[in-house]
C-alpha cells in the first residue's frame, strides 16, 4: 500500500500538514485528503507537485 504525505508551502517553506494519507478528492475547487484511518482535512489551494516515488503531495495556495 501507498500512502503519502502532503505538504502546504507557506511562506516558502513545506508544512507538513497530512500523513499516511490514502486519498485525495477535489470537488467544487477544494482539496479533501484522507489519512489511513479515514479521517478527512479540507485545504484550501492548488495541488503544485505529486512526487509518487517519494509519495509527497505539495499544496500552494
Amino acid at each position: 500500500m501507498c500512502l503519502s504525505t502532503v505538504y502546504k508551502v507557506v511562506n516558502g517553506k513545506n508544512e507538513k500538514i497530512g500523513e499516511y494519507i490514502s486519498s485525495v478528492k477535489i470537488e467544487n475547487g477544494k482539496i479533501f485528503i484522507s489519512d489511513i484511518m479515514g479521517a478527512v482535512k479540507e485545504i484550501a489551494g492548488n495541488i503544485s507537485y505529486i512526487d509518487l516515488v517519494k509519495n509527497e503531495i505539495t499544496i500552494e495556495k
